[in-house]
């Protein structure tokens, strides 16, 4: 019973799973449910990711719209509803506090709910009534028989992308200064688009196919003939492929960066009207004398030269496709309503969460896992051979000075300053596809309000609904969301060994981003100002090159791609894993020493102290996947898929070999490893 009250439980409706159960009782539950995502048939030597999650997907299913399903989607879900119920539809099974009570009927919530209905009301999202409240000049060559290119503006039209959150060929983004953290600069850059190298889509036929279905999807809405669309696509599929041959590489280390005014830059290529773009995504606010960093000026010139060398309508369809893409017409409304208020208001749903939660979270115990964490990794640091002593102390600084946020602040400043800004987002309360692009123009209009305000390292304004601990390089500062910490990462009444095994790798993760291939070259107040010595850097560059060719291993053999290229793109994540899991288990064997007496295993599970903490480690990358799933995330991903994030991390790890008595030259165990930190 208690088993099928908890995987009830994981797949979830409520907030939390244990409620006001008691500590043996959570146990207990904890246990069950480990044991049933295992497959102890498996020898944790040849395979501890199918050991530890070989059951995983006969519990889970993946629904509608999706193609893979994991832990953090567990919670997730939980999340989301647990939004749902108290803010979008007031239906709320235990009555909140008065705090929370007074919030939900502000007139910041009020708005939040009213967007929420009235994109609720379409039934079914289409594209078209998209497209017309868009209103771009001249319209679009599949629904308009008259369309021109005499009026067809590329750089309006990117802009206005851009201005919507929609990548294409141009990016801009305000963040703090690489040389000055407290200041903010306006950058552009290369859109984050596409992710494939030419030589992928050829290689890879149904890489075409599935862009080529993304592409057909909103055509044959359009009513659209089968020779009609069939050149369309051929079209676009061409120029995207051209597009991707003129990105620069993904590498994690050297970016290219100048700093000049945007007038200097527009005398350099004066063919492109950088300040008519920016201001079209600003709102006005930016003029010639404006400072601006430009990333890899070489794509902006090779973006012309394509540009002009394809035709208008090509360019045209392209733009549309990208666009058309941002809308979800296949699956359920109500899920794709709900997720646009987490992306666009999810500051305010992040506030009213961690009020909600905060009798649940004992803060001060993670606070306290995350300080023994970085302790160790400190020690790890002093004690390492290879680093000079110089590199080592600013390593230490740096460690010395990263700042932890636990949650969002629930103080009266922060929703102040949410009441601020949420006067200012104006809706059409009767329209909610005009609605959406006044919020999502909002939302990027945002980021530039910050453009000449002064950066406190202690201040930040990230989207707290969203389920995701990360790590600031430009704040040095590591923020782990409320909606976290729960089952099956963190309750205050699991054994340490599982907080550690789980929550602590996630936070030693973190950490270690500090130390990556590109979080190294930033100090420790956030600027780009690395005084590693030589000698250190040449060891730390060959160390990762370890990490490097062992990851590109993973590479499925049924994709054709350059195995060297995934090692690359997954490096600093790979550098990330391996760190913190050792930090973490670290910190725990230091905690172990200091509580002797502590029961730090579970019922159901025989498995002594430390091998619960692999296996808690293990369960939190449990996943189900679509197969086209697979590929697309091994060529797209900058994470490794999560069994080799499992594998590859414990296989470099001495101390998992020995809790598992793994022998010499077993998978798990290989003779060569690769270490880092």
């Amino acid at each position: 019973m208690r088993l099928i009250l908890f995987l009830v439980c994981t797949i979830g409706t409520l907030h939390k799973c244990f409620g006001d159960e008691s500590p043996d009782s959570i146990r207990t539950q904890q246990g069950l449910m480990m044991k049933s995502f295992m497959n102890e048939s498996i020898n944790p030597c040849n395979n501890f990711y199918k050991y530890a999650c070989g059951n995983w997907a006969k519990r889970q299913t993946i629904g509608k719209g999706e193609y893979s399903f994991g832990v953090l989607d567990v919670i997730t879900k939980k999340v989301n509803k647990f939004l749902e119920e108290l803010i979008l539809f007031n239906n709320y099974t235990s009555t909140p506090s008065e705090k929370v009570q007074s919030i939900l009927k502000s007139s910041e919530v009020k708005k939040i709910q009213n967007y929420f209905s009235i994109c609720r009301e379409q039934k079914k999202l289409e594209y078209e009534p998209y497209i017309k409240a868009w209103g771009i000049p001249g319209g679009w060559p599949p629904l308009n028989s008259s369309w021109s290119n005499q009026t067809f503006d590329w750089l309006n039209i990117t802009a206005q992308l851009k201005l919507i959150g929609v990548q294409s060929l141009i990016d801009v983004k305000v963040a703090p200064c690489y040389n000055n953290a407290t200041r903010n600069k306006i950058y552009i850059l290369p859109a984050k688009f596409p992710v494939f190298k030419p030589s992928t889509y050829e290689e890879n036929p149904f890489i075409k196919r599935i862009i080529s279905g993304f592409i057909s999807r909103p055509l044959e809405s359009f009513g659209l003939n089968e020779l009609q669309i069939g050149k369309i696509v051929s079209d676009v599929l061409t120029f995207e492929i051209k597009l991707a041959g003129i990105f620069p590489g993904n590498s994690q280390q050297n970016v290219e960066l100048e700093e000049m005014t945007l007038e200097a830059l527009q005398r350099l290529m004066p063919d492109i009207d950088f300040q008519r773009f920016l201001n079209i995504v600003s709102g006005n606010v930016v003029n010639k004398s404006q400072e601006v960093t430009i990333s890899y000026r070489s794509y902006f010139r090779n973006l012309l030269e394509l540009i002009n060398g394809t035709e208008p309508e090509v360019l045209a369809n392209f733009f549309l496709y990208r666009f058309c893409l941002q809308i979800n017409t296949i699956g359920d409304v109500d899920v794709f309503c709900r997720d646009e208020v987490i992306t666009y208001m999810g500051f305010v749903l992040g506030y009213v969460y961690n009020l909600a939660s905060n009798d649940e979270i004992n803060n001060e115990d993670v606070k306290t896992i995350a300080h023994s964490i970085n302790r160790a990794f400190q020690d790890t640091i002093r004690n390492i051979s290879w680093l000079d002593q110089d590199t080592k102390d600013e390593a230490l600084v740096k460690l010395n000075n990263l700042l932890l946020k636990v949650g969002a602040s629930d103080d009266n400043l922060v929703f102040n300053n949410i009441q601020e800004e949420f006067t200012l987002i104006e809706l059409d309360p009767n329209d909610y596809y005009r609605s959406y692009f006044k919020l999502s123009a909002f939302s990027t209009r945002k980021l530039f309000r910050e453009l000449h305000k002064t950066n406190k390292r202690s201040e930040s304004n990230y989207n707290t609904a969203k389920v995701n601990a990360f790590y600031d390089s430009a704040r040095n500062h590591i923020f782990v969301p409320t909606n976290i910490l729960q089952s099956p990462v963190y309750n205050f009444h699991f054994p340490y060994s599982v907080k550690y095994g789980a929550l602590g790798t996630i936070m030693g993760h973190e950490i270690t981003h500090s130390l990556d291939a590109t979080g190294r070259r930033y100090d420790s107040n956030g600027a780009i100002r690395s005084r590693w010595t030589e000698q250190s850097e040449e060891e730390y560059l060959n160390r990762i090159q370890c990490l490097a060719i062992q990851y590109a291993k993973y590479t499925p053999s049924s994709l054709n791609t350059s195995a060297k290229s995934i090692g690359r793109n997954t490096l600093n994540e790979n550098i990330a894993d391996n760190g913190g899991i050792r930090q973490s288990y670290q910190a725990y064997k230091d905690w172990y020493v200091k509580h002797p007496n502590e029961q730090e295993t579970l019922p159901h599970l025989n498995l002594t102290n430390t091998q619960l903490f692999f296996l808690s480690f293990a369960q939190f990358y449990c996943e189900m996947n679509a197969p086209a799933a697979l590929f697309l995330k091994t060529l797209t991903h900058n994470h490794s898929l999560n069994k080799h994030r499992v594998i590859g991390t414990l296989s470099n790890f001495e101390e998992f070999s020995k809790e598992f008595n793994c022998p010499v030259g077993s998978k798990l165990n290989p003779a060569t490893k690769c270490r880092v930190w």
